[in-house]
């Protein structure tokens, strides 16, 4: 009799308790990894900067003319690839891991409604986000969401998806163009007149812009908010 009133409890705790309350939690805190590991990478590039500024300065005291101008251009190339490769590949880095994160969420969350749609209703037979078509997670995902769970996103009247849109083509930009971002995106143009990214043998043509993107890490600050308030927001 007790192993029943057990057994009777434990189901009717299963049925409360809703999964997409603990995935929107790991989500929430997917996000907050990334901002943590932010501010280390900032700190480490800062602090690596200054060091090798100061070991650079030592090594210079007593050199004459001569000396000096063949140590400079010996050793300050150690010194400018700090910034221009170690803290670029760390800010493209940031860009690629958000956006990968975007797109997990965004189906961690699916998966995680549709458990709790099947709980409610007995059917196991509902869709997953993976059995729909559509370009690349992100778009599966939004689609499930809306057409098959019947969640409205309201995108269109969302300030962050035009920053997912534009992080995305971005992301594209990094990782199958060498960085080379050719681009309508409007938001993207706000970001590179703003000073968050900066397009290198700039090209426009009508609407369209081109060239070499570099990400600044004031882009990486900014992005990494829009993207929390986002997931925090969402009707689920």
């Amino acid at each position: 009799m007790y192993k029943e009133i057990k057994k009777t409890k434990r189901e009717k705790l299963k049925i409360r308790f809703k999964v997409v309350r603990l995935a929107h939690s790991i989500v929430m805190s997917s996000f907050d990894e990334i901002y943590d590991f932010n501010e280390f990478m900032k700190s480490a590039i800062k602090k690596e900067k200054s060091q090798s500024a100061t070991r650079l300065e030592k090594g210079a005291i007593g050199l004459e003319k001569e000396e000096l101008d063949l140590y400079w251009d010996y050793f300050a190339e150690d010194c400018q690839k700090i910034g221009s490769v170690f803290e670029k590949l760390a800010l493209e880095s940031f860009v690629v891991m958000i956006y990968s994160r975007v797109e997990t969420g965004m189906a961690t969350l699916c998966d995680a409604i549709r458990q709790d749609k099947q709980k409610e209703t007995g059917d196991s037979t509902l869709l997953r986000y993976s059995d729909l078509r559509g370009s690349g997670y992100l778009d599966q995902a939004k689609l499930y969401m809306e057409k098959v769970l019947g969640i409205d996103l309201e995108l269109r009247s969302n300030p962050q998806w035009p920053e997912i849109m534009a992080l995305k083509t971005l992301r594209n930009a990094i990782v199958h163009e060498k960085g080379q971002l050719k681009t309508k995106n409007s938001t993207l143009k706000k970001h590179i007149k703003h000073g968050f990214i900066e397009l290198r043998n700039q090209n426009v043509e009508k609407e369209e812009i081109s060239g070499s993107a570099i990400v600044k890490a004031t882009y990486i600050d900014y992005i990494l908010p829009e993207i929390r308030k986002f997931f925090q927001d969402i009707k689920i």
